[in-house]
Parts: structure tokens; sequence; C-alpha cells
């Protein structure tokens, strides 16, 4: 093979190893801006097919909480494709959607049980173990990168971004199946406590509500949490690092 030659092949297989990566980290992002287009879509269509649900107390607030947090959250992924780049940032944005993907499957499964979808468990061991479940893999998740990368603030960031693509996945999944597949019905609403205690006189409103405002509180609570554990998974890779 000629000099010539030899380069052309080597630059080929450059410039390959760098499109790649680019190439799934864009239909990556593209993925999840879909999923939060089709989320904030599945929203407003409940309300649209329901307007007695704006006659409530409170309910566009409601429905604005979370909308105005899934554009915060495009918003940041847009970001954070755009300026993160190098070998480093790869590997922080990897592992954070493997990690992220896979805890929002075991999310899709736990609403989906807890909607009888195949089948119904009662109690709330299920909830508890799938919640401390996703916070030990976002853990390892910064664990793992921290351990790679030997820094501590990579692995907080791969945590933080892995329990942000597990939300949007859960919260779309609960939305589709909460607005469209099983919806809770107004009567059994109406035995829910907090809708007693709520001032609200229609069921079937409070169901979507308590839905908007559940998909709100995991896109706004799981970062925090995810921050922590990563946090501490994190430390304890690099002073596991440090004793060797």
């Amino acid at each position: 093979m000629q000099p010539n030659e030899e380069k052309a092949v080597a630059s080929f297989f450059r410039s390959e190893q760098i499109e790649l990566p680019m190439i799934r980290r864009n239909a990556f992002t593209i993925a999840l801006l879909v999923l939060i287009a089709a989320a904030m879509a599945m929203a407003a269509m409940a309300v649209k097919r329901y307007p007695a649900f704006l006659a409530q107390p409170s309910a566009r607030t409601f429905l604005l909480e979370p909308l105005l947090v899934f554009v915060l959250y495009a918003v940041a992924i847009v970001f954070i494709v755009v300026k993160m780049r190098g070998a480093n940032s790869e590997i922080v944005l990897r592992n954070a959607a493997l990690f992220g993907s896979i805890t929002g499957v075991i999310e899709i499964a736990n609403i989906a049980i807890e909607h009888g979808i195949p089948f119904a468990v009662q109690g709330p061991a299920l909830q508890i173990t799938v919640m401390l479940l996703i916070f030990a893999v976002w853990g390892f998740a910064g664990f793992r990168t921290s351990k790679v990368l030997g820094s501590v603030s990579p692995g907080i960031l791969t945590s933080v971004f892995s329990a942000g693509i597990c939300m949007l996945i859960a919260v779309a999944a609960g939305f589709a199946i909460e607005f469209f597949l099983a919806p809770p019905r107004p009567d059994y609403v109406a035995t829910w406590g907090e809708f007693q205690r709520s001032g609200w006189t229609d069921a079937r409103a409070f169901g979507i509500a308590n839905a908007l405002d559940s998909g709100f509180s995991h896109l706004v609570i799981a970062p925090m949490v995810a921050a922590v554990f990563g946090g501490v998974a994190s430390w304890l890779a690099r002073f596991k690092a440090s004793r060797v």
C-alpha cells in the first residue's frame, strides 16, 4: 500500500470514529425531543377532551407547570448536545443514555403494573423496590463514569442526566396510560383523600390534574435525587481509586 493510500485509509477510519458517535448522539437527541413533544401533546389533548377540567380551581397551573418543565428540558438537551464535546463528554452522555434508558424501561413496567397492565400488584412493596432500584442504577451510572474519568463531577452529571432521561420516558408513558389507556375511574378518584381535601368538585378533572402534577414533580425532583446518589457513588469511586 502506498503512503498516500495509507493516509487515506487512516483518515477514513478517523472520520468514522468521529461521525458514528455524533450520529448516535443526534439520533438520541431527536428521540428525546420527540418524546417531549409527544408528552406535551398528550397533556394538551387530555385537557381538550375534557374542557370541564379548566373550570376547576388552579387547573391552568396544573397544566402549565409540566409544560414549562418540558420546555426547559428541551432547551437543556439542545444546550448539552451543542456544548458538551470531547472524549470525556462522550463517556458521560453515553453512560447517561444507557442507564437513563434502562431505568426508563423499568419505570414503564412499574407504571403499567400499577394500572393493572398486564397484571396488578397490591400494596406499596413493588413501588418501593422499583424506586430504590432506580436510585441505585443512577448511582451506579455516576460510579462507573467517575471510575473511568477519575473525577467526581462527571459522575454526578451522568447520574443527573440519567435521571432526566428516565423521567422523560416515564412521564410520557405515564401520560399515555393515565390519559388514554387506563385512566382512573372517577368513582375511584372520588375516594382519594387528596381529592376530598382539594376543594375540587369534578373527580375526572382531578384525575387529569393528578397525572399532570405527578409528571411535574417527577421531572423536577428526580435530578435532585440523582445528584445525591450520584454524588455519593462518584465520591466512593474516587475514594476507592485513591486507596489502590
